[in-house]
C-alpha cells in the first residue's frame, strides 16, 4: 500500500488568474469500477485519457486530479512549445539524439495542434519568433555552435545581433540571439483547461480528488476522501509526485521554478516592447532566464530555482523584479502583477520515464521542462501501449531511460553543490 500527497503552491497561477472563472468538475464520491483510471489531469493525463477513449470507446475511463485544472503545473509553465527540441548545449556530438527524437516530438506536437484546432481551444497558440538569447561569452559560443549544427541538420535558424534584438524585443541586455522560427507560444492555463474540458463526455473527470492510497488486490484500488475506485489498469500521470506512490524515488527530483507577469502596460509603454508582436527568449544555460511578450501589453519572466520546495514569496518577487528590470530598465516602473511558482520533474540524464511499471500500472513523466509536447506524446503512446496498438521500442531507444540519483541526504547536498556551480557558470544569463 502506498500513499500520496499533493503540494499546495504558495500563489495562484498568473495564467489562470487572467482567465474567466471556470466551474471545476465534481469531486469523486462513492464507489466506482472502471477499466482505466488516469491519475493527474495535466498534459500527459489528458492525452492518455483522450487516446484511450479513441482506441477503446466503450471502456469506462476516469480522470482524477488532486487539484483544479489550470492551477497545477501544466498551467504554470512559460507556454513555449515546438515540434523540434534541442538541448541548451547543442553540439555535433549530441545532434544524433536530436534527430532520433524529432519524429516523436513532431508526432506529439501535431496531434496536440490538431486537437486545439479541431476543438477551437482558445489558448493563443501562435507560430512565433523564439530566440535563444546570449548575454555571456559562453552563451554566445553555445548558440553559434547550435546554429551551425541546426544548419547541418536542415533546420531554419538565424543569428541576430544586439541591434536586431533591440529592435525586435526592446532590450540591449543580450549580445546576440539564435532565432528558430518553427516555434510556438501559447497561454498554458487556457490550453490545459481546453484539453480537459474538450474530452469526450464519456470520460468521467473529477477534480479536487486526490488519490491517497494505491494498492493492488487483483485489480488496482484507489482510495480518495469519500470515494474508492477499482480499475483494471491505471495511469500515473503525476509527474514528480509519482514518488509519493513509491515509484522512481531514485530517478527524479522536483525542481521549483518561478514566473511573473507584469501588469497591463499603458499604450506608450506597450509600444516599447519590441517590433515583433509575438516573441519569446530562452536561455543558453539551465540556470538562465526565460522571457516572453504576452499579448499586446505584458511581459513575462521566469527564473530562479529551488529543490523540492518553494522559496518565500517575498524572495521570489524581489528576485524576478531584479531580473526583469535588468533587461527592460526603461520599463522598470511597470510592476509585476502576478508572481507564482511551479514544479518540474527532472531526471539526472534528461531522459523521461515511460511505460509499464507493474501489471496493469503505467506511468510517464520527467519531461525536464518540455512537458507540453513531450508530455502529450508520452500520454498518447501510453494509451497505445496499454491497448496493444503500435510499436514503441523506438521511442524508448530514442529518449533513453532515467539514470540513478543518489539517496538523501547526498541528493540534496549534491543538488546544492551543482546548482551553485551552475549559477556561477550561468552568470548574466540568470
Amino acid at each position: 500500500m502506498t500513499r500520496s500527497r499533493v503540494h499546495d503552491f504558495n500563489a495562484p497561477s498568473g495564467w489562470n488568474a487572467m482567465l474567466p472563472p471556470r466551474r471545476p468538475n465534481p469531486q469523486a464520491a462513492g464507489r466506482h469500477r472502471v477499466k482505466y483510471a488516469v491519475v493527474g489531469a495535466g498534459y500527459t493525463g489528458a492525452a492518455a485519457a483522450r487516446r484511450l477513449h479513441e482506441l477503446d470507446p466503450s471502456a469506462d475511463i476516469m480522470l482524477l486530479d488532486a487539484g483544479v485544472v489550470g492551477e497545477g503545473s501544466s498551467g504554470r509553465n512559460s507556454g513555449f512549445t515546438r515540434p523540434l527540441e534541442f538541448p541548451m548545449e547543442l553540439t555535433r556530438a549530441n545532434a544524433g539524439r536530436v534527430q532520433k527524437i524529432a519524429p516523436f516530438l513532431q508526432e506529439g506536437f501535431y496531434w496536440l495542434k490538431d486537437i486545439v484546432e479541431r476543438h477551437g481551444i482558445d489558448c493563443g497558440l501562435v507560430r512565433a519568433g523564439v530566440i535563444r538569447g546570449a548575454a555571456t561569452d559562453l552563451g554566445e559560443s553555445r548558440i553559434r555552435t547550435a546554429s551551425a549544427v541546426l544548419d547541418e541538420l536542415g533546420y531554419e535558424n538565424q543569428i541576430l545581433g544586439r541591434e536586431e534584438l533591440v529592435d525586435r524585443v526592446a532590450t540591449s541586455y543580450y549580445r546576440c540571439g539564435l532565432l528558430v522560427s518553427d516555434s510556438y507560444l501559447l497561454q498554458p492555463a487556457a490550453l490545459i483547461r481546453g484539453l480537459v474540458d474538450s474530452l469526450p463526455k464519456a470520460i468521467a473527470v473529477h477534480e479536487r480528488s486526490q488519490v491517497k492510497k494505491l494498492s493492488r488486490r487483483g485489480n488496482w484500488h484507489l482510495e480518495l476522501d469519500g470515494a474508492t475506485v477499482e480499475a483494471e489498469r491505471v495511469v500515473l500521470a503525476t509527474n514528480a509526485y509519482v514518488k509519493h506512490f513509491g515509484y522512481l524515488v531514485d530517478r527524479t527530483v522536483a525542481t521549483y521554478t518561478y514566473a511573473a507577469l507584469t501588469e497591463a502596460m499603458a499604450p506608450e509603454d506597450a509600444g516599447r516592447t519590441g517590433s515583433m508582436t509575438h516573441w519569446g527568449i530562452l536561455p543558453p544555460h539551465k540556470m538562465g532566464t526565460t522571457c516572453r511578450r504576452f499579448g499586446r501589453d505584458r511581459l513575462m519572466v521566469r527564473s530562479l530555482a529551488s529543490y523540492e520546495g518553494e522559496l518565500s514569496p517575498s524572495a521570489v518577487r524581489a528576485g524576478l523584479t531584479r531580473i526583469y528590470q535588468a533587461r527592460w530598465p526603461h520599463l522598470a516602473h511597470v510592476k509585476l502583477e502576478h508572481v507564482w511558482g511551479g514544479a518540474t520533474a527532472f531526471t539526472m540524464n534528461g531522459a523521461p520515464w515511460w511505460g509499464k511499471f507493474d501489471e496493469g500500472l503505467y506511468s510517464a513523466g520527467g519531461c525536464n521542462g518540455a512537458g507540453i509536447t513531450k508530455g502529450t506524446l508520452l500520454g498518447k503512446r501510453l494509451a497505445e501501449l496499454m491497448t496493444g496498438h503500435g510499436e514503441h521500442a523506438g521511442l524508448t531507444e530514442a529518449f533513453g531511460t532515467p539514470s540513478w540519483i543518489a539517496p538523501e541526504p547526498f541528493r540534496r547536498i549534491g543538488y546544492h553543490v551543482i546548482a551553485r556551480k551552475e549559477r556561477k557558470m550561468a552568470g548574466a544569463e540568470r
